[in-house]
């Protein structure tokens, strides 16, 4: 069952960076959420990321592309959603968090988790964690929380690891939609 769940991240994550579109301007049923919010990276990957991530977009309960409708995707300005498929104004740097809540159901094994991509100057940075901890990727922490109903999700001390390397990354902030 555990490698069924990383097959899942994985695949998630491969999805979400494969399953790009053009911008047909047809943006009919897509629903639209205003976000605010920055998250603080800390680590040894600071020098190639930065330390602060700015959400421009955000996609919540989309389950066409993350298969979970207990799912908020975080998006960098420059990555939007339109008909269920990413589009990138700029494929060289952005990033996209997909970040789960199954703590009310969808899977026996894991509450939480979070599959990242960061790419900077056309390289990509994936990192991941399961909570709770499943012998893979990093245990994401007691501070990460979406609250479906308050419309935030938040990092406090939350961890990530690089899925290449294994070096950790620290994430803090919250974002809020509406």
């Amino acid at each position: 069952m555990k490698n069924n769940i990383k097959n899942l991240l994985y695949c998630s994550t491969l999805f979400l960076i494969f399953g790009c579109g053009s911008d047909d301007g047809n943006e009919e049923g897509a629903a639209s959420y205003q976000s605010r919010g920055n998250i603080t990276l800390s680590g040894d990957e600071t020098s190639e990321l930065g330390t602060s991530l700015s959400v421009g977009n955000i996609e919540v309960a989309n389950a066409s592309l993350t298969g979970t409708d207990k799912s908020v995707i975080l998006l960098s300005e420059n990555i939007s959603v339109v008909d269920d498929e990413l589009v990138y104004e700029d494929d060289q740097n952005g990033f996209v968090i997909v970040a789960a809540d199954f703590s009310t159901g969808g899977s026996a094994d894991i509450d939480k988790s979070i599959s990242m991509t960061i790419v900077k100057d056309g390289e990509e940075y994936r990192h991941a964690c399961t909570s709770p901890y499943l012998n893979f990727f990093t245990a994401c922490g007691a501070g990460f929380a979406i609250d479906f109903e308050g419309k935030s999700v938040t990092f406090d001390g939350t961890t990530v690891i690089n899925t290449d390397d294994d070096t950790i990354l620290t994430m803090d902030g919250t974002i809020t939609w509406d």
